[in-house]
Order: structure tokens, then sequence, then C-alpha cells
């Protein structure tokens, strides 16, 4: 299950159970939808407060796979042209032994 699953489940459950625990609980009318209000604007700031923690999060991690993209990219670069300077070499190898077996 993925974060977003978790979280959705999580506050469900929250919400359904202090509703219930407010339905259940002897008061008035008055009471009971005063006391429901205030706890789905206090489900509404936690909902609020959690998802700008996953934004943060999701931020963070945007930017450190960006930095490791842009190490892994400078990397392969200085493997490529290690490569192409190694190919190079053998290349002149091979063409001076072509030529030193075509004088002989």
């Amino acid at each position: 299950m993925n974060a977003k699953g978790v979280l959705v489940g999580f506050l469900t459950g929250l919400v359904v159970g202090g509703i219930a625990g407010l339905l259940l609980a002897p008061s008035s009318g008055a009471e009971t939808r005063q006391k429901i209000r205030d706890e789905l604007e206090e489900t509404v700031e936690k909902v609020k407060s959690e998802a700008e923690n996953l934004r943060e999060k999701a931020e963070e991690f945007a930017s450190k796979a960006k930095e490791i993209l842009e190490e892994k990219t400078e990397e392969l670069k200085e493997v490529i042209e290690k490569s192409k300077e190694a190919i190079k070499e053998k290349k002149e190898e091979l063409s001076a032994k072509i030529l030193r077996k075509e004088e002989a």
C-alpha cells in the first residue's frame, strides 16, 4: 500500500471514529453539533499539517534525486571520455602495427 492510501485510511478512520464517539456521547443536539464542528476543524488542521509534511518530504526527495542524477551524469561523462581516449590509443596502436606489417 502506498503512503497516500495509508494517509487516506488513517484520516478516514480518524474522522469516523471521532464522529462516532461524539454521536454516542450523552449530550444535547447543539453540543453534539458543536463537538462535530470542532472535531472536523481539528481534523482539517491535521490533514493540512500532514499534507505540508508530505510536500516538504517530496521536495526534499526530488532535490536529493536531482543531485544524485547530476553526480552520476558527470561520472558517466568522465567514463565516456576515458573510453574514447582508450579507443583512440588502441586504434593508433593497431594502425601502427598494420603499417609495420605492410612495410615488412
